[in-house]
């Protein structure tokens, strides 16, 4: 007991200024905190409710996960409700929940419960993050607070959200990323010599953007660090900034890979190609950042293309001026590399505004050729010049004196007007992103079938794109679909047909059952059903013909443990008796090798972990 209360003590301000920092501190989370829960409160009225837009699509991609392994106890690989079957474990946007804290929340809470638990939650990871990003840069609470409220509620994060945009939510990962890499760097002599693990937690915060599926925010976090280290390598004529990110690299692959792989196998397959030709000029990017009026479906500057939800980022004047004066005055070894990383994430967000353009430039490389809306990018660079911003603020207040106290307490009043002038505008897309109520069909085990639509009465969510959620719960399949980005219904041809797209639906001239023999000689049916295997029955059949599964074809597809053959773009196999029990599983190609790749980079870390603790002198006490 007494060498608790000692470590207490040791812990515990022993100054004046050092008890005001934690009160100011208390003080600032509680502002923080109060801005979450106030932008969140509408979604928090109706907590059973569900979100429109795009919030279908994503709720599916959650239900799928939760379905399979507790209703099936299988791994969700493969999603055969939507699209006439898609991988699940392969798609960046898809099983997402599963390696990340929000996982435990969607296996014990109803869907709804657990969307705002994952949402609120996100938010709170981020402004941590930038809180802890923004201490690299300054002391004090205030200015932490700054960037927090500025950054992880602001009116784009609002809108995104509203939308059904989950993909945002890995935007939380990005201070993290870069506080990990400034640690790891060890770019301020005055906060210690830089440590090996930072390169490890800095790789494994990459990593959670990947399963996460960060599609916007992992290549933008990636460039944006590629970019400091760049410029800080230069700026301090050191070679340490690179060396951090190519051993990075390899490390973050290797946790990543058993999600990654099975990515770029579809990337691969599947690839998204998009124009990205879209720009903005500066009326329209001081309104993105000062126009209180921030809802979906009002716009209050002209945009090129897209809904006020990709543009608006409301953090009002007073964080606009403050950010400005730091890109002007801010100077110093790290400071003007992070500014200058933020600003080119800030150039990019003015999109293909020129021919050479950076955006044009980037647009024509890999990953970034699947990307559009580039106004995405100015979310980015909200993290480095907010704490560029941060320092700026230090600089002012170390100048001051003994004035810094008093100051500090105005800064944080007016860190406070802040968080409450961005949380009143940020809070309206909340108003109405919640609407729905649930499906109105209860879930389901019962016998599964592919429909070419969703039926009129089970369509709970009128939008823009077919829902996906109700055929989850009523275990059937439809081929109309917004869940994968290759057979979605907005990239079909004239015959609602996508490449690729092999299945078929009831009410399809070619739909010939969920399972078929191909010439047509034997009779086929399923006998039992789950998301990964089929097991079907076959009778009357001759030798050499194709038994076809009414799936969309994928390599990771077997049959009997064999190799599935691809049958006009469906899951088939050659039969060898006339009666027979087929099963087929599906089972990404490259998740066994991730696995490996997994585990012998998990060693790896941990050889070098036990040399580095055989290296060190014993503890002295």
């Amino acid at each position: 007991m007494g060498d608790a209360v000692k470590r207490l003590r040791r812990a515990l301000p022993s100054s004046v200024f050092g008890w005001l920092s934690l009160v100011l501190a208390v003080l600032a989370w509680a502002v923080i905190v109060a801005q979450i829960a106030f932008v969140m409160k509408p979604a928090l009225v109706d907590r059973d409710s569900l979100g429109g837009h795009d919030w279908d699509q994503m709720e599916s991609h959650r239900y799928v996960i939760v379905k399979t392994l507790l209703r099936f106890h299988q791994f969700p690989f493969w999603d055969p409700y939507s699209c006439g079957g898609h991988t699940t474990w392969g798609g960046f946007e898809s099983g997402t929940t599963i390696v990340s804290p929000w996982f435990p929340f969607y296996l014990t809470m109803s869907l709804a419960h657990a969307i705002r638990i994952e949402v609120a939650g996100s938010a709170l990871i981020s402004a941590v993050g930038a809180w802890l990003l923004a201490g690299r840069f300054t002391r004090s609470p205030a200015a932490r607070a700054l960037v927090a409220v500025a950054f992880s509620v602001n009116g784009r994060w609002a809108l995104q959200i509203a939308s059904g945009h989950t993909w945002h939510l890995a935007y939380a990962w990005a201070p993290w990323a870069i506080y990990f890499y400034d640690r790891a760097v060890g770019g301020d002599p005055t906060r210690g010599p830089p440590r090996r693990r930072d390169i490890v937690f800095l790789s494994a915060i990459v990593a959670i953007m990947v399963y996460t599926g960060g599609i916007y925010p992992l290549p933008q976090t990636i460039l944006c660090i590629a970019l400091y280290g760049v410029f800080l390598a230069c700026a301090n004529r050191s070679w340490r900034p690179l060396w951090v990110g190519l051993v990075t690299a390899p490390i973050a692959v290797g946790l990543s890979a058993p999600k990654l792989l099975p990515i770029l196998e579809v990337l691969w397959d599947h690839p998204r190609l998009v124009d990205s030709t879209e720009s903005i000029d500066l009326t329209a990017f001081f309104a993105i950042l000062t126009a209180p009026v921030q809802i979906m479906g009002v716009n209050p500057a002209r945009v090129p293309a897209w809904g006020w939800h990709e543009y608006g980022m409301y953090v009002g004047w007073a964080v606009v001026v403050l950010v400005m004066l730091a890109c002007f005055f801010v100077r110093g070894a790290r400071e003007s590399p992070l500014k200058w990383a933020g600003l080119v994430c800030l150039i990019l967000g003015f999109g293909a505004f020129n021919p050479y353009a950076p955006w044009t430039l980037l647009h024509d490389y890999p990953i970034f050729k699947s990307q559009h809306v580039p106004s995405r990018w100015l979310y980015m660079a909200c993290v480095p010049l907010l704490a560029v911003t941060a320092a700026m603020l230090e600089r002012a207040l170390v100048r001051s004196g003994r004035a810094r106290g008093w100051l500090e307490i105005a800064l944080l009043a007016g860190v406070a007007w802040i968080a409450h002038d961005v949380g009143v505008v940020s809070r309206e897309p909340f108003e109405h992103a919640f609407m729905n109520g649930m499906p109105p069909i209860p879930d389901s085990l019962g016998p599964f079938h592919t429909e070419m639509h969703m039926p009129m009465e089970l369509n709970y969510a009128p939008d823009w794109a077919p829902p996906s959620l109700a055929a989850e719960f009523g275990n059937f399949g439809t081929i109309d679909c917004g869940t994968f980005p290759a057979y979605d219904n907005v990239y079909r041809d004239k015959n609602g047909r996508a490449p690729g797209m092999g299945a078929h639906g009831r009410g399809d001239p070619l739909y010939k059952g969920e399972a078929f023999v191909a010439e047509g000689t034997g009779q086929a049916k399923v006998t039992s059903f789950s998301p990964n295997a089929f097991t079907v029955e076959v009778t009357g059949a001759r030798p050499g013909e194709h038994l076809v599964l009414n799936q969309n074809w994928d390599a990771g597809w077997h049959a009997d443990g064999l190799p599935a053959v691809n049958l006009a773009d469906q899951v088939a196999t050659v039969l060898t008796a006339p009666d027979a029990t087929v099963v087929f599983r599906y089972r990404p190609r490259f998740f066994i090798t991730g696995m490996v790749a997994l585990v012998a980079t998990l060693a790896g870390l941990g050889y070098v972990y036990r040399r580095t603790r055989r290296g060190r002198p014993p503890a002295t006490v």
